[in-house]
């Protein structure tokens, strides 16, 4: 499991609104592979504004500025990977030779690529839409650390 620690941003019955920091040097530490917060990063597309901000079920009371921790497995994080890298590179490939089998233009042919791998990205978005509704895509709180954690960011 990747671990992270969050701050509460807000809380109300039983979901929390939670924020992660991603550090300076995400983009060149060699611990980026087994991050928590490089990978909710990646989980939540953010990777320029230096947090991430998404709602989290928990199963105790907490207040503005608590300081928990939270994971995600990593069997999520492989099936997101294998979705979002190798279904469009494969549907890339597969419609080059299959197309080039069949047509002669490479005008037609270069838009029959395009066509085939746009849709594999709007299916890959039917399905990243469906597994988000799936209890293993979502981080998971695991303890509070500490009471009130005074943040400075506006």
């Amino acid at each position: 499991m990747l671990i992270e620690t969050a701050v509460v941003a807000d809380y109300h019955n039983g979901i929390a609104k939670v924020r992660c920091e991603t550090k300076q040097g995400c983009g060149g530490c060699a611990a980026r592979a087994g991050c928590g917060a490089a990978a909710l990063s990646e989980l939540n597309g953010s990777k320029n504004d230096g947090s991430l901000l998404f709602e989290i079920a928990v199963a105790e009371p907490l207040r503005q500025g608590d300081l928990i921790e939270i994971g995600l497995q990593e069997k999520s994080m492989l099936l997101s990977a294998m979705l979002l890298y190798i279904v469009p590179l494969t549907a890339l490939l597969l419609s080059t030779v299959v197309g080039s089998l069949y047509l002669d233009n490479e005008l037609i042919l270069a838009l029959f690529v395009l066509a085939m791998t746009a849709l594999a990205f709007v299916g890959i978005k039917k399905i990243s839409d469906r597994l988000s509704r799936h209890a293993l895509y979502q981080p998971i709180f695991l303890r509070r650390l500490n009471r009130t954690f005074r943040h400075d960011r506006p």
